[in-house]
């Protein structure tokens, strides 16, 4: 038989094992939806004039432009160095974060300009990319809808 104060205290270990139990129970699922839906697959852009494919990179995703519109004149539009934006590398280096979010960086094709960036799927199922510059808060936020079209090898969508 064990003495009154050791007894004691493996009633107490046990009382907060199975509390931390409980906890962990209750709030586990909590951490998950923090985490959110991972944002891999393919959306458009916000003008719906390009299609992004978000898919791992190593330990990161990226994000590569592999859909867009023609101009009037029926040609693809081109990156900042004259070279076409297909295949582009627009998302970079995204990381999860304790927040959900991915953060990483994302190039502007037209001028080569590099932003902080964080993305994540919102509850309505569309993307949000949210750029900046140092600032969070000095940011916009954009709405990418999922792309469920056929891509092309040439680059276009339908």
């Amino acid at each position: 038989m064990l003495p009154a104060s050791l007894g004691c205290r493996v009633r107490m270990a046990r009382f907060f094992a199975r509390l931390l139990l409980l906890l962990l129970c209750v709030l586990a699922p909590s951490a998950f939806a923090l985490a959110g839906k991972l944002p891999d697959g393919f959306w458009f852009t916000p003008d719906k004039g390009g299609v992004v494919q978000i898919s791992a990179c190593g330990t990161n995703l990226c994000g590569v432009i592999v859909g867009l519109t023609p101009t009037p004149q029926g040609k693809l539009p081109r990156d900042y160095e004259g070279g076409p934006q297909c295949r582009f590398p627009l998302l970079q280096k995204l990381r999860l974060q304790d927040d959900g979010r991915w953060h990483g960086t994302v190039t502007n094709p037209e001028d080569g300009k590099v932003y902080d960036a964080e993305i994540w799927v919102a509850e309505d199922g569309n993307l949000r990319l949210h750029g900046y510059l140092g600032v969070p808060i000095l940011g916009e936020t954009q709405t990418w809808p999922p792309f469920n079209g056929r891509l092309g090898s040439d680059c276009r969508f339908h």
